[in-house]
């Protein structure tokens, strides 16, 4: 099965209601994820977290 040009906007959507469902993503899955981003991603996303206290 193939989902074309819009499977990021698919998996956007799968783990917007996944977190909803399940809470926040394990420590080590969002460590990975972080060092992944580069220095401005990273910063933007850290202060997204902080000022919605998502940890």
């Amino acid at each position: 099965m193939s989902l074309g040009g819009d499977s990021d906007t698919i998996a956007c959507i799968a783990g917007g209601i996944a977190q909803a469902y399940y809470g926040s993503v394990p420590e080590t899955i969002a460590q990975e994820a972080s060092a992944r981003l580069d220095n401005h991603l990273r910063k933007v996303t850290e202060k997204f977290i902080t000022r919605y206290n998502l940890k």
